[in-house]
């Protein structure tokens, strides 16, 4: 067995039991204790797919994965270590894009008012 199965046979066993622990922590008599425990294992497995990551780089191997769950929990996981050490919750989901019927609404206006180089941005990427 290779390097990379290794790593990748223990980023499955390291994923069950994050899966167990989100399970326990998610529980509505869940302790203090296992809310910890799930953060530590995120960082086991967060460092367990990196590593995998790595090994795969640097054998030629494609890490990053083509299946929609695998796209999400990498998107998970960038954005858990992009808002780490951090007490918000994590989310990759990004704005809408603003419509130009929206653009008269007041939020919409003071959001133009006060980052007017990030709207031209947007308006440029839309095409709008």
């Amino acid at each position: 067995m290779s390097a990379v199965d290794a790593a990748r046979r223990e980023l499955e066993d390291m994923e069950l039991k994050l899966r167990d622990a989100r399970n326990a922590a998610a529980a509505a008599a869940a302790s203090d204790k296992d809310k910890a425990d799930l953060k530590l294992i995120e960082q086991e497995c967060i460092a367990a797919r990196q590593n995998l990551r790595r090994q795969a780089e640097s054998r030629g191997a494609a890490a990053v994965p083509t299946d929609p769950l695998g796209k999400l929990d990498r998107k998970l996981d960038e954005a858990l270590e992009a808002s780490f050490p951090g007490s918000d919750p994590v989310s990759f989901i990004e704005a809408a894009p603003v419509k130009q019927k929206d653009r008269a609404l007041p939020e919409v206006r003071l959001a133009e008012a006060q980052q007017p180089e990030k709207t031209a941005a947007a308006r440029r990427k839309s095409g709008g």
